[in-house]
């Protein structure tokens, strides 16, 4: 996927075919365009979402660790992986697998990046209650 353009009618083919909320940055890591369930489930539009205007759907005790990783994940042109929780449109949060991608020019220089962010609230909400029956509630697992 090289020399991909978000305004080019392919690249917004593929972003609007993908079941998942889809989207792409440029190299810096600003997010630049995303699909019509990107839109649909934050209810914003691409000029509120443009830029760092992203950061403001993500949950608060997220976002740190969200910057984080994905400022790391930019600097060395790595591939992204995490779970996080993003504000649906109604103000309801729900946990998402984010997966980033780095697209790279001919010369192998990351020139923009393509995720996904899939809904994995029910998933997460399963996990978090087999963690917490296994190691009892309000308990940490952190040898403190």
């Amino acid at each position: 996927m090289n020399d991909v353009q978000p305004g080019d009618w392919r690249t917004r083919y593929l972003l609007e075919c993908i079941p998942q909320i889809s989207w792409m940055a440029r190299a810096d890591g600003c997010f630049e365009c995303g699909n019509g369930r990107c839109l649909e489930f934050t209810g914003l539009n691409l000029e509120q979402l443009r830029g760092s205007g992203w950061r403001s759907v993500v949950h608060p005790e997220d976002l740190g660790r969200w910057m984080v990783h994905w400022q790391a994940a930019v600097r060395v042109g790595e591939p992204y992986r995490l779970d996080y929780r993003l504000r649906r449109r109604d103000g309801v949060y729900r946990w998402h697998l984010l997966l980033a991608r780095p697209v790279y020019d001919g010369d192998g220089l990351v020139i923009r990046w393509f995720g996904t962010c899939t809904d994995i609230h029910r998933y997460k909400l399963l996990e978090l209650s087999v963690h917490e029956r296994e190691i009892g509630p309000g308990l940490s697992d952190d040898p403190a």
